[in-house]
């Protein structure tokens, strides 16, 4: 039976018409294309949706990394600036401790997270604290004024001790748990006189990760945790407990940010190291952003069902589609044989002959072989030849145009983040291996949010277009231009001179200061802009340590006043090296 079989495919074949075959073919390439493709689009769908989740989860994390390590950096910066505050020595070094106790409760009056501020003398007995609570008690043995003898300290999230039984229950019937701050305090004559401390109630972390957590959509079910360096929890799964195996938290250890998931419970996560703000050095928290992997992943399985439905229907339309055209195709295409084969023949012939493959296709090969007798010609080929050069030419230009559309922001005409990436990374090789000097300025619109909710993003918008033209105005020919986020800028200064990067941050920002930003409904508005200026030095691996350091500037002008330009200095460079 299996043997004649190809024998009846060979009788079939030759008994079908060539419409009847054309279509079949048709029919079964369109039911294995449209199911390839709705195949691949799903996974394609899903891989996006995957990556898009990841990249939004460790966003998350960061910030909340970022919100932690702000605010412990801000607490010592209060306790370190009111220890060395001169006209407060006396006060420390005092026998009455009533007005260091109404400094203290004064800082704590600016900020609710200030649980306890305490000043302790050098051999740790207490001398001054906010509502007097522990004065007279000895503090030596305690970690925070152990390492607040040696300078600034901060302590981790530990369960109060001392203070317990002073502060009564709280509102929520939990212990209160605190995160340390301590500097030294100097005398008059310089030595060390005591500790200044301060307890910081471990909810402030709560407000914090609410904070960030109202950034997202509440059905996402996002949970965010915090884990101490040891990796037990400081927030979230449950105080003290670990709920990361040693595996997976040497991995995010070893490289900082982290995406896993976790078949366990079904859930995605990414991981995020605190690494600490400016002198404040951090310690060492894990930041985990969850999310329920079903969740997550819904909108990819929902397209994914989508693309497999339609493609079915397209698939099953397909079949009737490609059925009614290759009917209609073929049978011109008999007609037209019939009329070419009788092209310079006499009208007495009417022997063909037979082929075994099917009626259409008989009559086809005679016709195609007295056509290509007779019409076809050197002038042809040449034509076809300029058309195809004509096509190829109107493709490549429309390639480049491509190409310059995915180069460009779209608001501001100017580079995007990853073309600046490009040619940023190819002027630091070119620097290196000539030795040209190269220089990057990194440019933020000082309180742009309040631009945006004042005037409205249109204006907003209109801003960071005007911005850009007077950027691409002041910037030589030679310079790269570029729209990184949302309101920040960078450009690229090759071949500069040593003061050239500053030169031309000041005058920008100069120009920028002076300009009216005319909106539609004729309201006139003044901005200003923070630019952060470096140099690419011989310590800088790649262009990303010349615009870290260049970032790291533009935070100190922002921090400075904004509306100022910040070089990196050589020996900041050294530093950062």
């Amino acid at each position: 039976m299996f043997k004649s079989l190809p024998k009846r495919l060979s009788s079939l074949r030759d008994k079908a018409t060539l419409g009847q075959q054309m279509g079949l073919v048709a029919a079964l390439l369109c039911l294995v294309l449209v199911a390839s493709a709705s195949i691949s689009a799903a996974l394609i769908a899903r891989q996006q949706t995957k990556a898009r989740v990841e990249a939004e989860m460790t966003t998350l994390a960061s910030n909340m990394a970022e919100r932690l390590d702000m605010r412990m950096f801000e607490r010592l910066r209060d306790v370190r600036n009111l220890a060395a505050m001169e006209p407060l020595r006396r006060i420390w070094e005092a026998d009455d401790a009533g007005d260091a106790r109404n400094v203290l409760e004064q800082l704590q009056a600016s900020l609710s997270e200030y649980t306890w501020i305490g000043f302790a003398t050098a051999d740790g007995t207490v001398k001054a604290s906010t509502s007097g609570m522990l004065e007279g008690n000895s503090v030596a043995a305690r970690p925070w004024f152990k390492q607040g003898l040696q300078g600034p300290t901060a302590q981790d999230v530990h369960d109060a001790k001392l203070l317990a039984g002073l502060l009564g229950p709280s509102p929520d019937n939990a212990p209160f748990r605190f995160v340390d701050v301590a500097v030294p305090v100097n005398g008059s004559d310089g030595r060390v006189v005591g500790v200044l401390g301060a307890h910081m109630s471990w909810t402030w972390a709560t407000a914090v990760r609410r904070a960030v957590l109202d950034t997202v959509d509440r059905g996402l079910q996002t949970e965010i945790w915090v884990l101490a360096q040891d990796g037990t929890a400081l927030l979230g799964p449950g105080f003290g407990s670990r709920p990361l195996d040693a595996a997976a938290l040497e991995r995010i250890r070893s490289s900082g940010r982290v995406t896993l998931e976790d078949e366990a419970t079904r859930t995605m996560m990414a991981a995020v190291v605190a690494k600490g703000y400016l002198d404040y050095p951090g310690l060492g928290w894990t930041v985990i952003a969850r999310r329920p992997l079903d969740v997550a992943m819904a909108p990819a399985n929902n397209l994914a069902i989508i693309i497999m439905l339609v493609g079915l229907g397209v698939a099953v339309a397909g079949v009737f589609v490609a059925a009614g055209v290759t009917h209609r195709l073929t049978r011109p295409l008999c007609q037209l044989a019939e009329s070419v084969d009788q092209i310079g023949r006499s009208p007495g012939t009417t022997m063909v002959e037979l082929k075994k493959s099917s009626k259409d296709v008989m009559r086809l090969s005679l016709a195609i072989r007295s056509l290509l007798r007779r019409v076809m010609s050197a002038e042809a080929m040449q034509d076809q030849t300029l058309e195809v050069r004509a096509a190829n030419e109107a493709l490549t230009a429309e390639n480049r145009a491509l190409q310059v559309l995915a180069d460009t922001d779209a608001l501001t005409g100017l580079l995007n983040r990853r073309a600046f990436r490009d040619l940023a990374t190819d002027a630091m090789a070119y620097h290196r291996r000539y030795r040209r000097p190269l220089g990057v300025l990194m440019i933020d619109i000082d309180h742009f949010k309040a631009v945006n909710d004042e005037h409205g993003h249109a204006f907003g918008d209109l801003v960071i277009h005007e911005i850009g033209k007077i950027l691409l105005l002041e910037a030589r020919s030679l310079d790269k231009v570029a729209r990184i986020g949302g309101e920040e800028f960078v450009v690229l200064l090759r071949d500069t001179e040593e003061t050239g990067p500053e030169i031309l941050a000041e005058r920008v920002r100069a120009r920028i200061s002076q300009a009216m930003m005319q909106g539609p409904e004729a309201q006139a508005v003044k901005v200003t802009v923070s630019i952060g200026a470096a140099l690419a030095g011989a310590a800088d691996r790649d262009i990303d340590d010349v615009i870290e350091r260049a970032d790291k500037a533009l935070y100190e002008a922002k921090s400075r006043g904004r509306n100022r330009v910040v070089l990196a200095h050589p020996e900041i460079q050294t530093a950062a090296a």
